[in-house]
C-alpha cells in the first residue's frame, strides 16, 4: 500500500510540477517574444521614417540630375544606413517598386521569424512613400543571441524541475514512511494476535489520529485477550465438569453393575438379596441427587427468582428442623445469631442455600466438638447471612475452587455422606440469581466462614 501510495502522489505530484513549469515557462517565452517583436517593429518603423525623410531630400535638392544619378544617390545613403545597422545585428534593404503603383495598404507591416543556418531572424516587410515614390523596406533582426537565451532559460527550467522532482521523491518517500511506520507497526501487531500473540501491543507517542488509533487497537487486544481468556478458561471448566462428572457417575453405575450381575449369577437367601438391592438403591440414590442437582443448576443459570419479603426468625426456625436429625447423628450443635429482621428474596432458594451450607458445615466439623454458627446481620443497607464452623477448614489453594461443580475438599468423606461436590455451586448460583455476592474465608485446620451479602435491604 506504501508503494502504490507513493507511485499515486509522486505522479499527481509530478503533473502539478511540469505543468506549472510549462505554463510558466510559455508564458516568459511568449512575453520575451512580444517583447522583441515590438522592439523590432519599432525600430523598423523609425528606420523607414529616415529613410522616407532621407529620400525626400534627396529627390527635393537633385535638381538638373538625371533619375539613374538619383537613384545612384539613394542607394548610396541606404548602403550608409545598412553598414550603420549591420553592427548592431539589423540588417536593411530597400527596392522601389517597379510599377510605381501604392500598395493596398501603406500602414502595415508583415511580421515573420525566419532561420538561416543556424541563426534566427525577425523579418518586417513593408510599403513607405517618399518623394511621391513607393518603396519596400526589408528589415531583418538578428535575435538569436536571444533566442539562445530563451532556450537557455527553458533548459534551466527543465534542470531545476528534474533536480527538483528527484528531491521532492525522497522527500515524499521518507514522509510516507513516516506516516506509513504507525500503521505498519498496526499491521505487524495485528498479525502477532491472529496468530496467538494475544499480548502483543502497541505503542505510539503522540496526541494526533494514529495515537488515538493505537490507544483503540490496544482496548481491543485487551478486550479480545480478556475473552480469549475467559473462553479458554470456561473450556477448562467444561473439560473439568466432563471429567469430574464422568468420574463421579462411574462409581456408582459400576457398583450397581456389579451387584445385579452378581444377584444374577449367585444363588441368594431373602437376607442377602435385601443387602444387595439395598446398595444398588444406595447409589442409585446418589445418581438420583447428583441428576436433581445437575438439574436445578441448569434451572437457576438464567433464573429470576420470584422475591418477596423472608422473615428471618422463621428461615432460620425451618432450616433448624431440617438439620435436627443430622445434627443429632453428627453430634454436632447448631447456633442461630439473628441481628436482622427481614431479607429480600424467594424462600425456597434462601433455604436450600442455607441448607447446603449448613451439611457442609456439619461434615467438616468433628462429632462432640463441633459447633455451627447460622448468623443474620444487618450492614447498613446490607444484610449478610453466615454460616460459619470449627471444622477441618479450607487450605488457600482449594478455597478458589470449592465452587467448581464436583470439587470435594475431602473426597472420601464426602462420597460417605452422599455429597457430589455440587452443594457450594448450588450455593453461589442461588446468590447470583439474588444479585448476592458470596465470600468463602478459612484456615486451615480452623473452620470455615461463608457470607452471602444481599445489597437489597
Amino acid at each position: 500500500m506504501r508503494l502504490k501510495a507513493f507511485i499515486s502522489t509522486y505522479l499527481l505530484f509530478l503533473l502539478v510540477l511540469f505543468s506549472f513549469i510549462g505554463i510558466i515557462s510559455g508564458y516568459m517565452t511568449v512575453s520575451q517574444i512580444n517583447m522583441l517583436r515590438e522592439k523590432s517593429l519599432r525600430e523598423f518603423r523609425t528606420i523607414s521614417a529616415i529613410l522616407a525623410r532621407d529620400i525626400q531630400l534627396v529627390y527635393g535638392s537633385s535638381a538638373g540630375l538625371f533619375g539613374a544619378d538619383i537613384s545612384e544617390a539613394v542607394k548610396s545613403f541606404v548602403n550608409v544606413y545598412a553598414e550603420y545597422y549591420r553592427q548592431y545585428g539589423i540588417e536593411i534593404t530597400l527596392t522601389e517598386s517597379p510599377s510605381n503603383d501604392p500598395p493596398d495598404d501603406t500602414s502595415t507591416a508583415e511580421i515573420s521569424f525566419i532561420q538561416r543556418e543556424r541563426e534566427h531572424f525577425i523579418h518586417i516587410t513593408g510599403a513607405s512613400r517618399s518623394a511621391s515614390r513607393f518603396f519596400l523596406l526589408d528589415y531583418y533582426s538578428n535575435i538569436t543571441v536571444s533566442v539562445l537565451d530563451i532556450r537557455d532559460t527553458q533548459r534551466v527550467f527543465l534542470i531545476f524541475s528534474v533536480m527538483f522532482s528527484v528531491i521532492a521523491a525522497f522527500g515524499l518517500y521518507f514522509i510516507l514512511s513516516r506516516v506509513f511506520k504507525p500503521l505498519d507497526i498496526v499491521a505487524g501487531a495485528s498479525r502477532k494476535i491472529a496468530d496467538g500473540d494475544y499480548g502483543e501491543r502497541i505503542h505510539v507517542e503522540g496526541v494526533n489520529e494514529i495515537a488515538s488509533m493505537a490507544m483503540d487497537f490496544n482496548r481491543m487486544a485487551d478486550r479480545i485477550e480478556r475473552q480469549i481468556h475467559q473462553l479458554e478458561e470456561e473450556a477448562i471448566s467444561k473439560q473439568q465438569f466432563i471429567d469430574n462428572f464422568a468420574h463421579e457417575i462411574r462409581t456408582p453405575l459400576t457398583s450397581i453393575y456389579g451387584y445385579a450381575e452378581y444377584i444374577q449369577r449367585t444363588p441368594f437367601d431373602a437376607d442377602e438379596i435385601i443387602e444387595s438391592t439395598q446398595f444398588i438403591m444406595t447409589e442409585a440414590n446418589h445418581m438420583k441427587k447428583i441428576a436433581n442437582s445437575l438439574l436445578e443448576l441448569a434451572t437457576l443459570r438464567n433464573y429470576k427468582p420470584v422475591t418477596g419479603e423472608i422473615l428471618i426468625s422463621g428461615l432460620f426456625d425451618e432450616v433448624t428442623r431440617a438439620l435436627t436429625k443430622a445434627l443429632r447423628e453428627s453430634k454436632v450443635q447448631l447456633v442461630c445469631i439473628n441481628e436482622a429482621d427481614v431479607i429480600e428474596g424467594q424462600e425456597d432458594l434462601i433455604k436450600s442455600l442455607l441448607l447446603n451450607l449448613c451439611q457442609n458445615a456439619i461434615n467438616s466439623c468433628a462429632p462432640n466438638e463441633g459447633i455451627i454458627y447460622l448468623e443474620a446481620k444487618k450492614n447498613n443497607v446490607k444484610t449478610e447471612l453466615s454460616v460459619s464452623d470449627n471444622g477441618r477448614g479450607i487450605s488457600d489453594e482449594e478455597i478458589a475452587r470449592v465452587t467448581e461443580p464436583f470439587y470435594r475438599v475431602d473426597k472420601a468423606r464426602s462420597r460417605e455422606h452422599g455429597g457430589a461436590g455440587l452443594g457450594l455451586t448450588l450455593c453461589e448460583q442461588i446468590a447470583e440469581a439474588h444479585g448476592a455476592k458470596m465470600t468463602i474465608e478459612s484456615v486451615f485446620g480452623s473452620g470455615a466462614k461463608v457470607t452471602i451479602t444481599f445489597t437489597n435491604p
